[in-house]
């Protein structure tokens, strides 16, 4: 069995520690891992505590090593949210609407939302991000009809398709 090490605990750590697992629940099992390997606790005894697997619960204790209380945190990620103005809409339409092979020299003829996103990300720069659902969505409020596109093989609408198959029909 591999020993995992734990560096000492200040007091102020195990404060906050026991304060974790009572106010953050993502943190809080990260917490309640450090404390267990601080009162002795091996690994496998950790994960039958926490139901958590040997490798993430070496994980967290080896992140507490490196950089204390701050690699068991989850941190808080504020992302701002995509302005998509009226003018910007009215443009994506523009470009919904038109073929791609022959106004953009691109390399196919329908669009797919995923690749009008990436178009208008990439090539066009209209916007810093844009997913395929906020395409969708503005489409959709702007009354554009959407189908995906459906590849269906295997099944022909020819009555003799199967003996032709088959090779028992020329």
């Amino acid at each position: 069995m591999r020993y995992t090490f734990l560096r000492m605990l200040t007091d102020k750590e195990k404060d906050i520690l026991y304060q974790l697992m009572l106010d953050d629940k993502e943190s809080g099992y990260r917490a309640k891992i450090i404390l267990l390997k601080s009162n002795g606790y091996t690994v496998p005894e950790i994960r039958r505590a926490t139901n958590h697997h040997d490798s993430n619960i070496r994980k967290w204790i080896h992140r507490f090593n490196e950089r204390g209380l701050d690699g068991i945190v989850s941190k808080i990620h504020e992302h701002k949210p995509i302005k998509i103005t009226h003018d910007i809409e009215k443009k994506i339409i523009e470009i919904i609407t038109k073929n791609p092979r022959t106004d953009y020299g691109l390399s196919f003829s329908t669009w797919s939302l995923r690749v009008l996103a990436g178009f208008i990300f990439k090539d066009v720069h209209l916007v810093d991000s844009i997913s395929h659902t906020e395409i969708r969505n503005i489409l959709l409020k702007h009354g554009v009809k959407w189908r995906q596109s459906k590849i269906t093989l295997g099944n022909s609408q020819d009555p003799e398709y199967h003996l032709k198959k088959r090779g028992l029909k020329n």
